[in-house]
């Protein structure tokens, strides 16, 4: 009997961040259906190779998206029928407002063309659709980098930690930590770990060029790489070595980026700088350990930032939990410390995130990953 075929719609903003949050969804359905033929469609502008890198995906599709919506062309080998089930993000359903007026023009005629043998749907498990696909909710996944795309070699540290840090996501430069308060940091983990190497990666070209608005960027990257002993630039180095040296580094460091929910799948906790608009994705069921602001606000999204942090973003400086990671080196030490420790497992890590979020007044009712979570064991339990 040929295996049922599955589609994952995933055509939505190119960010890496919903390229994992994809591919986690993807995860769920392939455990609790270990026998599905899992098909993946995505944006054509996001790093969809990641996709062809975990053993789970038969096939990526990537397509491309035009002013007017996708272009049709892209998907003619496809039948109307072929796919047993068809799932789309569950915010297409709930918050279309989302996506841009040519990627929802996109969803709408994909949704319009495939039409699913069994069941169709979004990856919110309908409760009462016997014929919905079943999914088990926070599976691991892990992503294996093909030995032949690595191309970097891996500095020897002869024993000592190595850290691979990213100093900032796709967005603008007043919501990470300022390369001021990143040389803080770092100083300050060279202080407890002298032999420390610290890879420090992002990306600055594209398509091999350098844009005039990176040129004064990177050469304050460059500067403050310089000013750092035991640190190493890894800055555009290719997307399969960027994932191989965190791969074999010891602890990922970065603010919220859609590049730091990669690490857990990779095998490497993350030692996050939280704050802003979004909290923490916990993907992979890896240790993590996030250095949670004290502020009642985070994450403050849906408008809900302060008034002296928009000021802030206004005269183009870093939000306050960014501007304030200076007085969280201990919690940043504590944190790298528990990550060091093997036996230091994502339970203990979930367990202190709740009691970190409680301790800095976090608002628990914002941090929804916290009662999705506990509700999934409760469940797991009663099974």
């Amino acid at each position: 009997m040929a295996s049922q075929k599955l589609l994952i719609v995933w055509v939505y903003h190119p960010a890496v961040g919903h390229l994992v949050e994809a591919l986690q969804v993807a995860a769920n359905y392939y455990n609790a259906n270990p026998k599905l033929e899992i098909h993946f469609l995505v944006n054509c502008k996001t790093p969809y190779v990641i996709g062809a890198y975990c053993d789970f995906i038969s096939k990526v599709h990537p397509v491309q998206v035009h002013l007017d919506g996708i272009n049709s062309v892209s998907i003619k080998s496809f039948k109307h029928h072929e796919f047993d089930y068809v799932i789309f993000p569950k915010r297409f359903k709930y918050t279309p407002q989302d996506f841009p007026e040519p990627l929802l023009k996109a969803n709408h005629f994909l949704q319009d063309y495939f039409k699913p043998k069994i069941w169709g749907g979004y990856n919110d498990t309908p409760s009462l659709d016997e014929t919905a696909l079943k999914e088990n909710p926070y599976s691991g996944f892990k992503i294996k980098i093909p030995e032949d795309k690595i191309t970097y070699n891996l500095p020897d540290a002869s024993g000592a930690p190595i850290f691979s840090v990213m100093l900032k996501g796709a967005s603008k430069q007043t919501k990470w930590p300022s390369l001021k308060t990143w040389k803080i940091i770092l100083l300050h983990i060279k202080k407890k770990y002298p032999e420390a190497l610290f890879l420090i990666t992002g990306v600055l070209e594209a398509h091999g060029e350098i844009h005039n608005r990176n040129t004064q960027l990177k050469n304050k990257v460059e500067t403050f790489i310089a000013s750092i002993p035991g640190a190493i630039n890894c800055y555009d180095i290719g997307l399969e070595n960027q994932l191989s040296i965190i791969q074999n580094s010891n602890v990922f460091i970065a603010p919220h980026t859609g590049f730091a929910f990669l690490a857990p799948c990779l095998g490497t906790p993350w030692l996050a700088l939280s704050g802003g608009e979004w909290a923490e994705q916990m993907p992979a069921q890896f240790p993590f350990y996030s250095v949670l602001p004290s502020c009642n606000k985070y994450p403050c999204n849906g408008g809900d930032m302060k008034l002296s942090c928009r000021a802030r973003l206004k005269f183009k400086q870093p939000i306050k939990c960014m501007s304030s990671l200076d007085s969280k080196l201990d919690d940043i030490l504590f944190g790298i410390e528990k990550l060091l420790n093997k036996d230091y497992k994502f339970d203990d890590a979930f367990n202190d995130y709740q009691n970190s979020a409680i301790s800095n007044n976090v608002n628990l009712k914002k941090l929804w990953r916290i009662a999705a979570y506990k509700q999934y064991i409760i469940n797991k339990k009663e099974l």
